[in-house]
This record gives structure tokens, C-alpha cells and sequence, in this order.
């Protein structure tokens, strides 16, 4: 069925192949803005899926096929060409990178099985967050930044790789954002942590989007093991 939540669902995928295009070209910015779009586009069909009342099974499967190509499949690819330029010698490790693929598939089938919609905290990372760490990481290779060499040891940087493929299939518990009153109140500090770390884009540019999951990730964390009970409705 045609309708305006499953048109922005499959333009995700669209921006997803045209990242893929831009990858291939090398072009690392186009290739982060695309999928900076497609997280964008993401978000929206769901929330006008809602609102419009147009919510079915079709756009469920719809989203998590587009889903699996723009966020498990280009990170995988972006992890690929990375690991391909500083080891080519070794031919089969880059295809390491596309477990991260693997586990996005992984990820997106139970949450169509588990979710209930109604949840305070996702089960395993979500795929997009998976997806704009990768992209940060990517523009962070372009840099000139003093850690390059370590983050971009083959090995060190197979382990960020295989730490976040476990991630997204794991059970941590990571806080969605909601914007209403209730939410707010409770993890408004959160937010307000995130918004005030977007300022060093302008020191790091893109990369700060691996600089905002990592927060996000490490606020989930720390709410899952000193919150006494970790609410689930």
C-alpha cells in the first residue's frame, strides 16, 4: 500500500543505496550526509505512521528491509574500505567488517518479533546509532587527529567493530528519546549532555556524531546499573 509513512520508508532505502554510490566514489562526506538523511527520514515515517494512523505490518517489514541495507549494510561497507586501506596486504580481513551487517540483520528481525512499541529502553543498540557511529568514524579517518593511529590499528580497530556488532545484539538496555513531558522529566540531563557535545562540531566537524552515541550509549549504561529498577512500560 502507498501512503506517505511507507514513501519516506523506502526513500531511507534510496538514501541508503545512494551512500553506498558515494562510498564507492570517495566521498566520504556525501556518503555521511546521506545516511544523516536517511536517519532523519527514519525517524519520521514512524512518528507519521502515528499520527496519521497508518501504522501496519507491510510498513513494519518495509522499514526493517530499508533499515538493514542503510545501517547494517553501509557501515559494514564504510568499515570495509576503512580496513582495506591500512591493511591491504591482508586480503580477507576487511570482510570482518560486514559481522556488522550480520548483527544489524540480527537485530532489527527480533526487534520485530520482541517490540512492543511501548518501551522506555531499546534491547541492544539500534541499528541507525550503529549506522551515524561508523559515519563519525569515517570522517574522523579524513582528520589529522593524534588517536588515528591507535583507533586505526587493523586489530584495535576490529575490536570497535566486533564491540558494537555485539552491541546491537546484546540485551543492554539503551534509553529511546521520547520528547513528551514524562520523558523529560526523567532523562531531560541526557539530552541536554548530547545537545551541549554537538558544539564541538565545530572543532571536529562530522565525527561528532560518534562522540554523541558513545555519550548516549554510556548514559544508557550508567541508568541500567545505578537506576534501582530500569522502567520497561
Amino acid at each position: 500500500m502507498i501512503n506517505l509513512p511507507n514513501v519516506l520508508t523506502v526513500t531511507n532505502l534510496f538514501f541508503g543505496c545512494c551512500a553506498i554510490v558515494s562510498l564507492n566514489q570517495g566521498n566520504a562526506t556525501q556518503c555521511i550526509l546521506f545516511v544523516l538523511f536517511a536517519a532523519i527520514v527514519d525517524f519520521l515515517d514512524g512518528f507519521v505512521a502515528r499520527k496519521m494512523n497508518q501504522e501496519s505490518a507491510l510498513g513494519g517489514q518495509l522499514d526493517s528491509l530499508s533499515d538493514v541495507v542503510t545501517f547494517g549494510v553501509v557501515p559494514g561497507m564504510i568499515c570495509f574500505y576503512i580496513l582495506q586501506s591500512i591493511k591491504p596486504e591482508i586480503i580477507l580481513l576487511p570482510y570482518l567488517a560486514f559481522v556488522l551487517a550480520l548483527s544489524a540483520a540480527f537485530r532489527l528481525a527480533r526487534f520485530n518479533v520482541n517490540s512492543t512499541g511501548k518501551d522506555i529502553f531499546f534491547t541492544g543498540l539500534p541499528v541507525p546509532a550503529n549506522a551515524l557511529f561508523f559515519c563519525g568514524i569515517l570522517q574522523l579517518k579524513q582528520s589529522d587527529f593524534a588517536m588515528n593511529e591507535f583507533i586505526f590499528d587493523p586489530f584495535i580497530f576490529i575490536g570497535i567493530i566486533l564491540l558494537f556488532s555485539y552491541l546491537m545484539i546484546s540485551q543492554w538496555k539503551i534509553l529511546k528519546i521520547h520528547l513528551n513531558k514524562e520523558w523529560l522529566n526523567k532523562y531531560a540531563i541526557v539530552l541536554v549532555i548530547e545537545i551541549i557535545s554537538l558544539i564541538s562540531a565545530y572543532w571536529i566537524g562530522l565525527t561528532v556524531l560518534s562522540l554523541v552515541i558513545l555519550i548516549h550509549i554510556a548514559s544508557s549504561l550508567f541508568l541500567q546499573f545505578y537506576q534501582r529498577k530500569i522502567p520497561t512500560t
